[in-house]
């Protein structure tokens, strides 16, 4: 069963690595081309207490509270079970499910390759680099339950790379607003810092990064990049799409924290799906 699973994600990984047009280097060079390749707002805020980023002509900015990255272990122990969920083994709180949202709490990293006919997380091209090193690495996920559905058809482009349709099992992908949780061991990851994990998954969006905010004082990266499909159907529609992305990226003793909060606007969709994801990146917190 663990071979064919194996296969199942070597097909998969080969298919979106093809679909994004590229195989990424996270190491060696990379900092220095990101910087150097894409346009980006890098700035350190030694006092930060809460920090707010919009994707550039978008209303939307999410805020998080950078004063409390961490948690002690004391605070967890009295948070209200039915609003939060301590995650002690693995050192992090999360936020309860809203109505309408479905949490995944048994998932792996191997787990993003095998979901059929959604979009994938781009935490999964870093498989290019760790190849099966991070398969048994915990994930944990908020979906909200009704998704966008695209369609890529002949002319489409993702981050400005065409899209080859023969190339995909299905043309026809579920887009979901969600937030997920990469759990990663620092044993698991030797070759990488807090910062190295930002800065690849920055670079994994093709100079879609709009701005990176850095406080070394209390070890978090929080990161806003755009993903988008131009001449894709969408509800119905011939149009272009934009994803808006943001990852906070956080570290305790044992474990580095990749959060990604994926947005994806839909004329037909509450804007209470917009302010629940507020809600979930606003409640994670490292147990220190």
């Amino acid at each position: 069963m663990d071979k064919e699973k194996q296969e199942q994600k070597h097909s998969k990984q080969v298919a979106v690595i093809g679909l994004v047009g590229t195989i990424l280097t996270v190491c060696g060079g990379l900092v220095g081309a990101f910087i150097g390749g894409i346009t980006t707002v890098y700035r350190i805020q030694q006092e930060a207490q809460q920090l707010s980023i919009a994707a550039p002509q978008e209303e939307q900015a999410l805020t998080v509270d950078t004063r409390q990255v961490s948690i002690s272990v004391a605070q967890a122990a009295d948070l209200d079970s039915s609003d939060y969920l301590v995650v002690e083994g693995l050192g992090f709180v999360m936020a309860q499910p809203a109505v309408g949202w479905e949490l995944s709490s048994d998932m792996t990293y191997q787990d993003l390759f095998l979901e059929q006919n959604t979009n994938l997380s781009p935490l999964i091209l870093f498989s290019a680099q760790v190849e099966t090193a991070w398969d048994r690495q915990p994930v944990y996920r908020l979906r909200y339950s009704q998704p966008v559905t695209v369609e890529f058809i002949d002319g489409s482009t993702e981050n400005g790379i065409p899209v080859d349709v023969t190339q995909l099992e299905d043309p026809i992908l579920a887009f979901y607003s969600q937030m997920t949780i990469l759990v990663l061991e620092k044993i698991q990851a030797p070759d990488f810092t807090l910062v190295d994990l930002a800065l690849g998954w920055g670079h994994l969006h093709r100079g879609g990064v709009n701005s990176i905010v850095a406080n070394p004082d209390s070890q978090y990266v929080f990161e806003q990049v755009s993903w988008e499909l131009k001449n894709v159907l969408a509800e119905e529609r011939n149009t272009d799409l934009t994803l808006q992305r943001w990852a906070l990226f956080a570290e305790g003793n044992e474990f580095f924290y990749i959060v990604e909060v994926q947005y994806i606007p839909a004329t037909n969709q509450s804007v209470q799906v917009w302010d629940d994801l507020q809600s979930y990146l606003s409640a994670f917190r490292v147990i220190q």
